[in-house]
């Protein structure tokens, strides 16, 4: 798997990696917590060395009636003895910062989703798409309510896209059944072809009808660095391309969510974003996903 600062093998499938990796942020961050102690005790001990040698220095300049021979070589003793432990107290705290593990942290993303009195978002009954030469799906019936997430899975070529395009009139063969809407729906989509997103980040913001700020703001939370803003979204990667198609369904005020394969192209750092995001705001969603 991927991740954002490092490649890690692991054996099994997609969850396989996630439990072994909150293993490891675990382990870490237990780690983590015992040095971040050791270098806080560290700099208590710098700190109390430094104001011994301070006392000794302010006792030779404001003791007119001692014996300033003696109070100034204790002075200049305890001056030396600090600062040879300061320099050893330093290098006790670098080498422990150095073994300071990263951590992922995962920032939070935000959806628009529009609230809405209608229990009820989305009906399929007896949907049946096909192609002059085959037929993807047959009879399909569900319903998606306000608080429901409903994952559409199947292999390659079972339909799952040609679903998601007949519900949002872009079915190209010959379908029956009905497709029920509940009154002034406003869907969403992160579609699997977005080739047709290009020009620059604001031309495309003014046309999506979204705001750029927020855009802007989801496209950093996602990772992308701000030199990318000033480059059309044609020349851009492919994962820099999702992330745009991301973050603009994420600004889009939509009552339900239409995802293909939102996880295509991305890190693990960025899909756990995902899954953290829908797990937390429970967004109306119909999601096609392998995994």
């Amino acid at each position: 798997m991927i991740e954002q600062h490092q490649l890690v093998l692991t054996r099994g499938n997609y969850s396989d990696y996630f439990v072994h990796k909150e293993q490891r942020d675990s382990t870490a961050i237990k780690k983590n917590e015992n040095l971040l102690k050791d270098i806080r005790h560290l700099k208590q001990t710098r700190q109390a060395k430094s104001q011994w040698a301070q006392q000794a220095e302010n006792e030779k300049k404001n003791n007119s009636h001692a014996d300033k021979g003696f109070i100034g070589a204790k002075a200049a003793k305890m001056m030396k003895k600090a600062t040879i432990m300061k320099g050893r107290l330093d290098t006790a705290i670098e080498e422990r910062k150095g073994l300071l593990k990263e951590i992922e942290n995962v920032v939070p993303l935000t959806i628009n989703v529009l609230p809405t009195n209608h229990q009820l978002l989305l009906s399929i009954n007896d949907l049946t798409l096909s192609y002059p030469t085959k037929q993807p799906c047959s009879n399909i019936t569900t319903t998606i309510e306000k608080n429901d997430q409903v994952l559409l899975c199947g292999n390659n070529g079972t339909g799952k896209s040609s679903i998601i395009n007949a519900i949002i009139g872009t079915f190209s063969g010959k379908q029956s059944g009905d497709i029920l809407f509940s009154s002034a729906l406003k869907i969403s989509t992160v579609r699997q072809d977005y080739s047709d997103n290009h020009e620059s980040l604001r031309s495309f913001v003014s046309s999506s009808k979204i705001n750029y700020d927020q855009f802007l703001n989801l496209l950093r939370k996602l990772g992308m660095e701000r030199a990318t803003f000033n480059v059309p979204i044609e020349e851009m990667s492919m994962g820099q391309q999702k992330k745009v198609e991301l973050a603009r369904s994420l600004a889009e005020p939509a009552h339900l969510y239409l995802w293909d394969e939102p996880l295509n192209y991305l890190d693990t750092y960025n899909q756990q974003q995902l899954i953290q995001l829908i797990q937390e705001k429970r967004p109306p969603m119909l999601i096609v996903e392998h995994d």
